[in-house]
């Protein structure tokens, strides 16, 4: 099977929900831009805000998809709640991709850095758990044999981030994925009704920036050879 890689709450909620995590390890005091890896931003661990990614991605129709556009014309596409979300940018090749994306002040910003999103059932017959095996282990099992980063190195506004393939994550339970039916161009398992489903990659939540405009670069590397470098510039008004 192939695949492409690539909670609303109160207001008066928020600011001390967003801010209540303290670093745990190293890596987090080293990273105060971002939540702590075993944080819980908006009272949702880092995991469950990725498989929230992944179902706003399948959501949108091909041809305003976030994750498709070149550009960041629609990086606003169904935004809500306390955390704005950033597609992966999806590169058919080695080499530099650049997006911008306009963002109001006082969001957290979820960054997908490269991830699968592994969704059951499928085409292929074959696809599916051994016996004794559960459909979860099943998923995490075949998510993890994708093809990940192997060198990474983000940067915001120059300043780097430590240490940034610690920040894997994987689903704690299946969760229940739905696509619109137009994005089975690039998920030939979507069937337009809701399916278990799992995440696992890497994923990063930066806290709100100041306003202004910040420049956010990845640069990964992969065993397959593909060199990629992404450009996210954004605006915080």
């Amino acid at each position: 099977m192939t695949k492409t890689l690539c909670a609303l709450l109160a207001a008066c909620c928020m600011t001390s929900a967003a801010w209540a995590a303290e670093p745990s390890s190293l890596d987090d005091w080293l990273n105060p831009m971002l939540y702590p890896k075993d944080s819980r931003p908006f009272g949702k661990s880092i995991a469950s805000w990725a498989e929230l990614n992944w179902q706003w991605i399948y959501a949108q129709p091909f041809e305003h998809n976030p994750y498709l556009d070149p550009t960041g014309a629609d990086c606003a596409v169904d935004q809500s709640g306390p955390v704005w979300q950033l597609a992966p940018i999806a590169a058919p090749s080695s080499g530099t991709y650049t997006r911008s994306c306009t963002i109001p002040r006082g969001k957290a910003i979820f960054l997908q850095i490269g991830s699968i999103a592994d969704d059951w059932p499928c085409p292929d017959p074959s696809f599916g758990p051994k016996p004794g095996q559960s459909l979860y282990d099943f998923l995490v099992a075949d998510a993890r044999n994708y093809n990940m980063v192997d060198e990474l190195d983000l940067r915001l506004d120059g300043r780097p981030i430590f240490n940034p393939k610690r920040y894997i994550y994987t689903s704690e339970d299946l969760f229940a994925l739905k696509g619109d039916p137009s994005e089975a161009q690039f998920d030939p398992c979507l069937t337009g009704a809701y399916q278990p489903s799992v995440v696992y990659g890497y994923f990063m939540m930066f806290r709100p920036m100041s306003p202004g405009t910040h420049t956010l670069v990845r640069h990964n590397h992969d065993s397959n050879g593909t060199d990629l470098t992404f450009v996210y510039r954004l605006t915080i008004r």
